[in-house]
């Protein structure tokens, strides 16, 4: 085969087979397209079954606890109070953030106009106070405010559009949820079974050695990426309710919106803090400067209280890696993966440098020597 693809084609034979083969190609590269959009309506099919092995890894962290903790290790009982939590939780975002949270966002598109008209007036006694021209900034301001307005009235068009979709879609969404929900407590409740079955394949595969490196490499990204993720949600929801309560004590407006924002930016580590409290603090200064500077001391209370006494608690040391460190992943994982890159880049990162730093402990130790190049002492025989 490998004489007859380097001999050069002189009979008509040789020519024919040449032409098919060119053509076969060419066909097979017209049907990538094709063959691609089947691929991806093939994982369209599949994308419930992807968000209910989500759902049950996420969930698989309470779980442990509770049967650890209240039911002497049997997860059944473990499972099904997830369970009850999760919907509880969801339940009581609903009644209570959604209509607060929709009655937000409507005052605040209703007042643009005098939010525009504050800052114009503003600009006007800049310009008479100071002499300074602020035509350019008027007219900024004015562009702006009706951005806004038309953004609102698209967000308002597409929710419309969304709900027509998901009530003429209702039986199909109804599905996918089901089967989402399925798989979970599949997964959930059969967790060991399938454990037990993946390490059978695994020893009928691979030599015992490379099965306990497989093995011992899935613990530890299992317990870095469990620790980190159940942490981060954790803590998000804590600092979205301790937003929620002293917004609420010091009767700040839109304090389901802006506290809803911040502690949902606040999975993101790192940046997610200041990414949920700008805005914030802006919608704040068009409703009031004084709000705008008492939500400025609450976020920076209820930063230095999670960071320094919730948050450590909560996810420890789960990654181990440097603030340069995060910062990178946050960056490279939301540039691939967007919101959900920046959540699970830092633990992936934080396996990745684990398994690096394995690897060069184990070259360093084959070669006799330290981190230094100095000799390892030798082994005393017993």
């Amino acid at each position: 085969m490998k004489h007859w693809f380097q001999r050069t084609p002189r009979t008509i034979g040789d020519f024919l087979t040449l032409a098919v083969g060119v053509a076969v190609i060419f066909g097979i590269a017209m049907q990538l397209p094709a063959v691609a959009g089947g691929i991806g309506a093939f994982l369209g099919i599949l994308t419930p079954f992807a968000w209910g092995i989500v759902l049950a890894y996420i969930l698989d962290i309470p779980t442990r606890f509770f049967a650890k903790k209240l039911f002497g290790g049997k997860r059944p009982l473990a499972v099904l109070l997830s369970y009850i939590l999760m919907l509880g939780v969801v339940g009581l975002l609903v009644a209570l953030v959604v209509p607060q949270l929709v009655s937000s966002v409507q005052s605040f598109v209703g007042r643009l106009g005098i939010y525009e008209a504050a800052v114009q007036d503003a600009l006007a006694w800049v310009q008479t106070t100071f002499g300074l021209d602020t035509a350019t900034l008027e007219s900024y301001v004015e562009l702006l405010t009706i951005r806004l307005e038309q953004w609102f009235e698209g967000i308002s068009g597409a929710a419309a559009q969304a709900a027509a979709g998901a009530a003429a879609g209702v039986a199909g969404a109804a599905m996918d949820g089901f089967v989402t929900l399925a798989v979970s407590i599949y997964l959930l409740t059969g967790k060991e079974m399938l454990l037990r079955t993946v390490r059978t394949c695994l020893r009928a595969a691979l030599p015992p050695r490379r099965v306990g490196n497989v093995l011992s490499v899935c613990t530890m990204a299992n317990r870095t990426f469990s620790g980190y993720i159940g942490g981060q949600l954790v803590d998000a929801l804590l600092v979205g309710v301790e937003t929620f309560l002293l917004m609420s004590l010091f009767r700040l407006d839109y304090a389901p919106l802006i506290a809803v924002l911040v502690g949902v930016t606040n999975i993101i580590p790192l940046l997610g803090p200041f990414i949920g409290a700008v805005p914030g603090a802006v919608i704040l200064l068009l409703e009031s400067p004084l709000q705008a500077l008492e939500f400025v001391l609450i976020i920076l209370v209820v930063q230095q209280i999670d960071g320094n006494f919730i948050a450590p608690h909560i996810i420890g040391g789960a990654t181990g890696l440097p603030g340069l460190g995060v910062l990178l992943a946050i960056i490279v994982g939301g540039d691939l993966f967007g919101l959900p890159g920046m959540v699970i880049g830092v633990p992936t990162l934080a396996v990745a440098v684990t398994l690096l730093k394995q690897a060069v402990g184990a070259g360093l130790q084959a070669r006799g020597i330290d981190a230094e190049g100095n000799p390892l002492p030798p082994v005393e025989e017993i």
